[in-house]
């Protein structure tokens, strides 16, 4: 048998090892872009909170809701927007991942929090929050709770 050529039992150990070692480097990387990914659908999901809201408040006399699940179904069509893809525990309608302060008004002073994303949704990393003003913005964890 002349002409086969067959893997030894040690090249295929080398390459299970380079196989790990790639495999292993490329999981922090990969972990870290999970998170990003996480943070940028989590601010989609805020922003359309926010611009339900501000329909919400047009048809009803400049008066933000009482509750977020008031949005939902005429405002907010698809309950994962309730949902922020970092959160351990899943979104609803009636139990949003997100903390909102009702009672405001769009004639409130515009630099103030009205939505914004609970403690635990992204490691404590930091979190997306909507100014009455309709502005979205990521906030880093040092910069501590949202005024």
């Amino acid at each position: 048998m002349k002409g086969k050529r067959a893997f030894t039992v040690i090249e295929l150990i080398l390459v299970i090892v380079i196989f790990t070692i790639t495999f292993a480097s490329l999981t922090p990387i990969v972990n870290k872009m999970k998170k990003k990914s996480n943070i940028i659908k989590c601010s989609n999901n805020i922003r359309m909170l926010s611009l339900a809201l501000h329909m919400y408040a047009a048809d009803h006399g400049e008066r933000f809701p009482a509750r977020l699940s008031e949005l939902y179904p005429e405002y907010i069509k698809n309950e994962k927007i309730f949902d922020c893809p970092a959160a351990f525990v899943r979104g609803t309608v009636e139990s949003p991942s997100y903390e909102y302060r009702g009672g405001l008004t769009e004639s409130s002073n515009g630099t103030e929090v009205i939505l914004y994303d609970k403690d635990d949704n992204h490691d404590k990393l930091g979190r997306s929050l909507v100014r009455v003003n309709g502005s979205v913005e990521w906030v880093q964890s040092s910069a501590g709770k949202p005024r």
